[in-house]
């Protein structure tokens, strides 16, 4: 078994649904799932006030006692891991409703570092459960919100052959106004759910390109497959390819990169490679060890528990000289995961040159508990410190070369033209 299996197999890992629902809902794939079988779910009969106070006191002690001991980012929080709970238990002892023990237990989540505790109530994890094994509908594309200095969607990812492509939609557009009604700040990323609807039904959306092209866009919804694939092209000037990754991990990845790197020697006598990282949401299907191998080898880094150390370290795979081939990695707020420890671990051992924004340290595993109200907590368990002690967990990956450009204010017309993040590194090649 490999060192990343073994430490995703600490304890359990997290569930499929759970993947499925981070996808959905934290990455934005536009989808909507057939609505008929989550509008009969049946909650239970309200319980006697005696015993629905016994089943909150139950549950409390249940979030502290099992989240502790695994808890990756317990020495990072504010707050006295053996007073609090003793002292807020006396507000849920003296009785109070679902919805209030409900906000209770999410004020406790603001209290530990971002994303990294996640709450579902009982009603939350049923629905987020029965949409994971539903057909999803929608237009297939990947969003971000964005609320500065208007709130809109940003298109991350477009499925190919999606409604979304098929109605001239592409990766950087940015959505306003669906069906008529602009994006808020308030809804956030649950304006998604503007945007689901049943195969067949069109949805109507206000769209502006980087380029300042504003045009209004229906789109007719579909049944899709949420995958997003590699792409690839040729930089002439800066001899490079430049190979994007996609929005999330599949079994593809590395044949996909072995392909692009053979295409991109053969038919272009390609020198340098950029990879492009900044929309790369990895997860457990990221190849982590094997995307590594491809460029360097040897001890890449120390993923660490609250009880054990497990050192990265990987075998050279040399494709077409892609142990020596120099390497640029485009990076940003949406380089998530296991992508951000491989941007980091190149850097670390000097294999690559790291250009774009800093990423938000999302490397760590989740494990996951069962409440006894049939609520569901998700919680870091796992984090990684690069080849020169970096916490990525902690610090996130900070380029050599920033660039300040978000992702909506660039382009990927003209083969890259106005898009200043590719500009910056196509100049580690020809200056």
């Amino acid at each position: 078994m490999s060192v990343v299996s073994s430490v995703r197999n600490i304890k359990h890992r997290i569930l499929c649904t759970f993947l499925t629902l981070v996808l959905l809902q934290i990455s934005g794939l536009l989808t909507a799932c057939n609505s008929e079988d989550t509008d009969n779910l049946n909650l239970p009969t309200p319980l006697p006030p005696s015993d629905r106070t016994e089943l909150h006191l139950r549950t409390y002690d249940a979030f502290w006692t099992k989240l502790e001991p695994n808890y990756i980012f317990v020495g990072s929080t504010e707050f006295d891991w053996k007073l609090m709970p003793i002292q807020t238990r006396r507000q849920v002892s003296s009785g109070m409703t679902d919805e209030e023990f409900d906000g209770l237990i999410n004020s406790f989540i603001d209290l530990f570092p971002d994303d990294t505790v996640i709450y579902r109530n009982r009603a939350e994890r049923i629905n987020a459960d029965l949409k994971a094994t539903l057909s999803y509908e929608g237009i297939g594309a990947y969003i971000s919100v964005i609320n500065e200095p208007t709130p809109h969607i940003v298109l991350l990812s477009v499925i190919t052959s999606s409604p979304a492509e098929k109605a001239g939609l592409r990766a950087h557009d940015s959505i306003y106004y669906v069906d008529g009604k602009p994006v808020t700040e308030e809804e956030g990323i649950t304006v998604v759910d503007r945007i689901r609807g049943p195969a067949g039904s069109i949805v109507t959306l206000q769209v502006t390109s980087p380029n300042g092209n504003e045009r209004t866009v229906e789109v007719t919804r579909e049944r899709l497959q949420a995958a997003d694939m590699l792409r690839y092209t040729y930089l002439p000037i800066a001899k490079a390819g430049l190979i994007r990754l996609p929005m999330g991990g599949n079994a593809n990845i590395v044949s996909d990169m072995l392909t692009s790197l053979d295409t991109l020697i053969e038919q272009n006598g390609m020198e340098n490679l950029v990879i492009d990282m900044r929309v790369a949401h990895s997860n457990d299907d990221w190849p982590l060890e094997s995307m590594l191998s491809l460029f360097t080898e040897g001890e890449m880094g120390t993923i660490y528990t609250r009880y054990d150390n497990y050192a990265l370290t990987v075998d050279a795979q040399d494709v077409s000289g892609s142990q020596t081939i120099p390497l640029v990695l485009l990076v940003g707020p949406d380089t998530q995961g296991a992508s951000e420890i491989f941007a980091a671990a190149l850097q670390d051992k000097g294999r690559a040159t790291v250009i774009g924004q800093p990423t938000l340290g999302y490397v760590f595993d989740f494990d996951h508990f069962i409440l006894p109200d049939g609520g569901e907590v998700f919680f870091g368990n796992s984090s990684y410190v690069s080849p020169l002690g970096r916490d990525i967990g902690v610090l996130g990956v900070i380029p050599d070369v920033l660039v300040q450009s978000s992702w909506d204010q660039v382009s990927d017309e003209d083969n890259f033209k106005y898009d200043a993040v590719v500009t910056r590194a196509k100049l580690e090649f020809t200056q």
